[in-house]
């Protein structure tokens, strides 16, 4: 029953949005820093010739620089939504907030469905509780004072 009414909480949900957030987007982060990290992201595409190619590599830089950009809107987004206090406010932010993640995260999910390259499974997985607890606290969520 506790743990039904706390995932009614929005913050704790935010919380919770914000931390696996994090962990998801550290590869992405790390890659524009570590060559080993962008090695392993092209690796985990599949794609033969990549690495030798420059112009293929330029665009994959290109990509990785705008999806952490991307990513750090989410975090901002999700940090900012913690501050909200009017429960009304929150549901449509939270919808919102869960409409952003889905976006983020079908591409992977149709990818897997039709064996082509994706994240690891856990990663995948991890990556689809903040989707489900947005949804969830959007319809379903109340603000709860602070002790």
């Amino acid at each position: 029953m506790y743990l039904l009414y706390s995932m009614k909480n929005f913050k704790k949900i935010l919380i919770l949005t914000l931390i696996i957030d994090v962990l998801t987007f550290i590869p992405l982060i790390l890659s524009l820093f570590l060559d080993e990290v962008k090695a392993m992201l092209v690796a985990d595409m599949k794609i033969e010739g990549l690495r030798e190619s420059l112009p293929a590599m330029e665009i994959v830089d290109t990509m990785i620089f705008v999806f952490s950009f991307l990513a750090l809107g989410y975090l901002l987004s999700v940090f900012y939504a913690l501050r909200l206090k009017n429960q009304a406010v929150l549901k449509v932010a939270t919808f919102i907030l869960g409409i952003y993640h889905l976006a983020w995260t079908a591409p992977d999910c149709i990818n897997l469905a039709l064996g082509k390259a994706h994240p690891p499974v856990p990663l995948l997985i991890l990556s689809i509780i903040p989707v489900l607890a947005l949804f969830y606290v959007s319809k379903n969520g109340v603000v709860t004072e602070e002790k």
